[in-house]
């Protein structure tokens, strides 16, 4: 988190004719807006929020060319599918997402996601403790409920010797 994923997603997107571009986001994301992808530092750019991946491909017209997923790791476990179809319909898919959990564990469906893909790129916080390079997300208030979208309020980018896992058990495999 508050690497800058979004905002470079954004700016990518950015370049395309806006005709030719669909931007996803999940549904369970309006942390700064319901029907846009926002940055930590307040860009924003119109979504589509969609409660299930196969959506996405529903959504999609035959003359969009690229394709915008934000927070990837909230989406369902048929994304890399979803993916793959976009792409054989000719159409350029770029995702942003954490890579592991609150608990430092790999997201499964980021990992597949990570092997498919013709490029990566990993981007980093600054710790919130030390100012060192950060890639754990520090969780800051309780899981309640399995709720776990949330900004600065609930999170905060540390290095490996600043982080702790949280106290709680983490949710079921995801």
């Amino acid at each position: 988190m508050f690497a800058g994923k979004t905002t470079a997603l954004i700016k990518a997107i950015e370049l395309v004719d806006e005709r030719r571009v669909v931007v996803f986001k999940p549904e369970l994301d309006t942390r700064y807006s319901a029907d846009a992808v926002v940055s930590h530092g307040g860009q924003a750019m119109p979504a589509l929020a969609v409660k299930h991946a196969q959506q996405m491909l529903e959504l999609v017209g035959d003359d969009c060319e690229v394709v915008g997923l934000d927070e990837a790791h909230f989406f369902d476990a048929e994304l890399p599918s979803v993916i793959e179809a976009l792409i054989s319909r000719g159409m350029d898919v770029l995702a942003t997402s954490l890579d592991r959990d609150s608990w430092g564990r790999p997201f499964s469906l980021v990992e597949k996601l990570i092997a498919a893909a013709d490029s990566t790129s990993r981007l980093y916080a600054t710790c919130a403790k030390c100012d060192q390079q950060a890639s754990y997300t520090q969780r800051l208030t309780p899981v309640i409920d399995g709720e776990m979208v949330g900004g600065a309020e609930s999170y905060e980018p540390r290095c490996e010797p600043c982080w702790l896992p949280p106290p709680e058990l983490p949710p079921s495999v995801h």
